[in-house]
Formats: structure tokens, sequence, C-alpha cells
């Protein structure tokens, strides 16, 4: 681990994402204390004005103060990332473990991901959100389930490889059941692979979370989000263009940053890999 981590501290996109995260999470928790103003107050005289120093970034269309409605924004972005991830992380992995430890479930599961991954990421998305509703946990759960397949191939591969080498063998010989084998022996060794994918679909369930807000499909106003922010800006681009900037802007450094902290733990974790991207 003490090699792993000097790595980490050698690669340089690494530690500048792993900042970048740390201060999001921080500018969200503490979004109360750092807001300028209400992030849902209205203030209809101020509409669309530019930033200033009583509005850092400006107002939108109803005059409310767009950084503090960044700020609470960051708190829903970051959620959704983090849950939706868990979610397609553990059926995922655990599907991949049945898959690649039994041959009998392996067909059955696979063929199940198959389909799953015949639909392009952002429909599959979208139908699960019109079929169960837009709201902040179905726009989890649509996120989260569109993410299975690929936790899941790559957990399966993973086992494979694993499942055959000499301690495994040697646990089976000594009479160890298949959970242990499973949780205690393979999942373990396999552990690194795993760590990296879900630090880089964070990325990609922010940004997906914030497209099914653009479409209206995600976070209902007024709570502020960041996809439905910069959705609500595109009717003022040519006199306000900051109303969809700054929201557009939060999205990129987040989605920047977690992928920076991906490629970092990659190279730390195994640095045989080298640059070779995780699929």
């Amino acid at each position: 681990m003490s090699d792993a981590w000097r790595r980490f501290l050698g690669h340089r996109l690494a530690v500048i994402g792993l900042g970048v995260i740390a201060i999001l999470v921080v500018l969200a928790v503490g979004a109360r204390v750092f807001s300028p103003h209400d992030p849902l107050r209205q203030d209809l005289p101020r509409a669309l004005a530019g930033p200033s120093a009583d509005f850092p970034l400006g107002t939108d269309e109803f005059g409310r103060c767009i950084l503090s409605r960044i700020l609470y924004g960051a708190r829903l972005s970051l959620l959704v990332g983090v849950i939706a991830t868990g979610i397609g992380a553990s059926a995922g992995i655990l599907s991949g473990l049945l898959a690649g430890y039994f041959p009998r479930v392996e067909s059955v599961v696979m063929r199940t991901m198959d389909v799953l991954l015949a639909f392009p990421s952002i429909l599959l998305a979208i139908a699960i959100v019109a079929a169960l509703g837009p709201s902040l946990p179905n726009v989890m759960i649509a996120v989260g389930v569109r993410s299975i397949p690929s936790f899941a191939r790559l957990t399966r591969s993973m086992v494979l490889g694993i499942k055959e080498l000499e301690f495994v063998q040697g646990a089976q010989a000594l009479g160890a059941g298949h959970p242990r084998i499973l949780f205690r022996h393979i999942l373990p060794n396999g552990i690194s692979p795993l760590l990296v994918f879900s630090s880089m679909q964070v990325a990609t369930a922010i940004l997906l979370a914030a497209i099914l807000s653009f479409l209206g499909l995600g976070v209902q106003p007024p709570t502020p989000e960041w996809g439905k922010m910069v959705s609500d800006g595109r009717s003022y681009l040519m006199e306000a263009p900051h109303v969809s900037l700054f929201p557009g802007l939060a999205i990129f450094v987040a989605v920047m940053g977690f992928n920076c902290l991906g490629d970092g733990l990659r190279d730390a974790l195994d640095p045989r890999m080298g640059r070779v991207a995780i699929e």
C-alpha cells in the first residue's frame, strides 16, 4: 500500500483529481455556509444579472443566485454519482462472481447482460425513468442499472483468471465453501480493477444524471441540479450565457476530477497496466 500511495502521489493528474473531488465534497457538505444566498429565493428585478460582488456568478431567469444553486446542486450530483455507482457495482459484481465461478450460471447471467448492453446507455436510462417516473431515487436506479453489465463483465473476466490460481485450488482442496472462496479469496485479489472502474463510473453517472435532468426526466424544479440548470439557461444563451455556462463548467470539473482520480488509481494499484484504459 505504501508503494501504491507513492505511485499515486507521483501521478500529477491523480493528485489534482483528488484535490478537485475533496473541494467539491467540502463545498457540497458546507453549501449552507458557503452559499451567499438562498438557492430558492427569487429576485425578479435582478433576473439574468451578470456576475457581480453580490452575485459572483450572476443570477438566473428568476433572479436566483447561480453560485448558491451550483453549491447545493453539488450535493445531488455527488449523491447520484456515488449511490448509482454503488447500485451498479453491487449487482454487477455479484452477477460477475456467480457467472465466472459457476459455469452453469454463466450463460444465463451473461446473456442477460448482453441484452442490457444491446440498448444504448442513455436510451436505457430514459426508458427506466419514464417507466418509474421522474424523481431523484428513480434517476439513481436508472443510472445504476445502466452500469450493471459493465461491472458484471469486468468481474467475470477477473474471476476466470483468479479461480485457476494455486491458492484458490488449495482452498478448494481444504474443503472451503463456495462463499468463502468467492468473498475471502477471489474478490479481495481482484478488487483493484474494480476500484478503478468504480471511480470512473462515478464520473459517468454524474454526467448521465445531468443529461436526464437536462431532458426533464431527473430532479424536478425548483430543486437546484446542474443538468436542469443548463437546460433552463438554453433560452438565454445570447443575452445571458452565464446561466448555462457556469453549471456546465461545474459538470465538467466534477467529471474530470473523477476521471483523473481513476487514471491515477489505475497506475498506482497496478503499474503493469500502464496507460491501457479499462473498457
